[in-house]
């Protein structure tokens, strides 16, 4: 039993890891595309790399810089449900684009991209606001709890740290 709970301790402890990303979709208008890209530069404050002589400027398309810009606010505010919808512009997909760049930057996951501090925020920082009304416009749940996760994992937490002090 000891080892069937301490086994599921540490089950508890793993999680699956997948690199998601947030893509502008194919066959949408270039109109669209760039409104997109004005709505996340402007709450990430830094799109620097996809401006001339950035790291992901190449290839020179609105469609690569739409990917850049977007998939970079959807790490940021943590691939919160409803943050990669951009009015159906956009949509996560598992897969990187094939016309990322070398040097190029893309971050696959919340951890893996790093933050701007936003003036008048407290400590330096970065604030997303929830979904506004040309942004990700989907699904949004503030607190990005996945249910059935989360619970599975407190209980499994529960127990082990239940085995644990029984051991002590």
């Amino acid at each position: 039993m000891r080892l069937l709970l301490s086994l599921l301790f540490l089950l508890a402890l793993t999680t699956y890891s997948s690199a998601s990303y947030c893509l502008c979709r194919d066959g949408v208008g270039e109109k669209d595309l760039q409104t997109s890209i004005d709505y996340a530069c402007g709450v990430l404050k830094d799109c620097n790399p996809i401006h001339e002589k950035g790291p992901c400027y190449q290839p020179n398309t609105i469609k690569s810089h739409c990917d850049w810009a977007v998939n970079t606010y959807f790490q940021r505010s943590g691939q919160i449900s409803g943050s990669c919808n951009f009015s159906g512009t956009a949509s996560t997909s598992q897969n990187l684009p094939s016309t990322v760049v070398t040097g190029c930057i893309y971050p696959s996951s919340p951890g893996s991209v790093g933050t701007t501090p936003t003036t008048g925020t407290p400590s330096g920082t970065q604030t997303f606001p929830g979904p506004p009304a040309f942004g990700p416009a989907g699904d949004f749940d503030p607190s990005g709890n996945n249910g059935a996760q989360s619970l599975f994992i407190s209980i499994a937490l529960t127990l082990g740290f239940s085995v644990v002090i029984t051991f002590l």
